[in-house]
């Protein structure tokens, strides 16, 4: 399965006859990177200190959604697609669920539809649809929902809910499967040299040709050129009562004025409806943090799901999990390399980049490779002219 990313340019760098790699951080990006090193060839460790896709990661939780709508970015359009097929064939060859199909409805208040609008033509060239549809036939179709405050609407009919936590696991265990070495252990120190790269663990030292850094808000410890361009936020996911029909809801997805968006899931695995923010106001840092349920938050996201759904009045929390963001100040991804070229680093998935795990890998291999060098929009040189901190659904 070949993927083609556009808009990418190719630096020199010595060449690199690594055979020995190191990946930290056994989340989506990390997971799939050892993964796909492995696969081709490489003689991977990966270290995490902790189980992949752990609670307290970025990666944690129960779902994550995958969609095509992007806002008419090719590159993003290009690596969902890549995205879809992989997630689909390594479901089929490892015989393994890892997602499951539903329509998502996409819905605007306060604003324009600019973000879908732009989504269309690209996703069009993928063989995917957005297909802005009459608010009066989702008010009959969905009597539950509320449309009464939304001023246009799209329909998203290829879209899944991703297994999040238990990816990590399988894709962890086939990466072990291959050969590969997983050690559970905390990186305290990354070294430079000229020829190796040292990785310094508590008391035990590990040499390698070359690493690669995705460990998501720990990475700007290992990597101080992310300290400025990278913030750490709190994301707290709830799951409320519902009524048993609410299950054959569709995902939404709702922006609002204020670069508001919000998003749910119905009730899956018997958790609870499930209801997410993408806001970034709630800082975390997430070794030290209280992750618990924060009362503002909480009356907040009750009053949008009572708002968008009527009948779910004095809603019942069953569940609530804390995730944690690494936004970089323009919502984009951050893919670079340093140390000529021996040191390849990603961060920023700004709470989005779970879906792209098996494209992000398959960048990494091939940058590794030699085959083709990472996107240059995701290059941190282009913070120099940004300062302000953003979601990437802000057009």
């Amino acid at each position: 399965m070949e993927m083609e990313f556009v808009f990418c340019v190719c630096y020199e760098y010595t060449e690199l006859m690594s055979k020995r790699i190191a990946v930290v951080g056994a989340g989506a990006w990390g997971g799939w990177s050892a993964f796909k090193l492995q696969e081709a060839g490489y003689e991977v460790t990966l270290f995490d200190k902790s189980d992949p896709g752990h609670a307290l990661s970025g990666s944690g939780g129960k779902t994550r959604i995958i969609r095509m709508a992007y806002g008419g970015s090719p590159i993003y359009t290009e690596m969902v697609d890549y995205a879809f097929k992989a997630w689909e064939r390594y479901a089929q060859e490892w015989n393994e669920t890892l997602y499951h199909p539903k329509e998502a409805i996409w819905m605007f208040r306060g604003i324009d539809s600019l973000y879908a609008a732009a989504s269309i033509p690209l996703m069009k060239e993928k063989g995917f649809e957005l297909v802005e549809t009459d608010v009066k036939k989702l008010r009959k179709q969905y009597p539950s929902i509320s449309f009464s405050d939304i001023s246009s609407a799209f329909r998203e009919p290829h879209v899944w809910f991703l297994e999040a936590a238990k990816s990590c696991g399988i894709v962890a265990e086939k990466f072990k499967s291959l050969g590969g070495q997983f050690l559970k252990k905390n990186v305290d120190q990354l070294t430079m040299k000229d020829d190796q790269c040292q990785i310094t663990c508590e008391n035990d030292k590990f040499e390698f040709d070359q690493v690669v850094v995705a460990c998501g808000p720990w990475a700007k410890e290992l990597i101080p050129e992310l300290a400025h361009v990278v913030h750490v936020t709190r994301h707290e996911v709830y799951y409320f009562d519902a009524p048993e029909e609410y299950n054959e809801l569709p995902i939404w997805v709702e922006f609002r004025e204020g670069d508001q968006m919000y998003y749910g899931i119905p009730d899956h695995f018997g958790e609870g409806f499930k209801l997410a923010y993408d806001e970034r106001q709630w800082s975390l840092e997430p070794d030290k943090d209280d992750r618990g349920v924060t009362p503002e938050i909480l009356q907040k996201m009750e009053a949008v799901l009572v708002n968008r759904f009527p009948a779910l009045t004095s809603p019942g929390l069953v569940k609530h999990h804390t995730c944690v963001y690494e936004n970089s100040l323009d919502g984009d991804f951050i893919m670079d390399r340093k140390s000529n070229g021996r040191l390849i680093y990603l961060a920023g998935s700004s709470g989005h980049g779970f879906k792209m795990g098996p494209a992000v890998g398959q960048m990494v291999l091939d940058a590794v490779s030699g085959e083709q060098e990472l996107p240059s929009e995701f290059s941190i040189v282009r913070f120099k002219e940004t300062g302000k901190i953003k979601s990437q659904y802000q057009m």
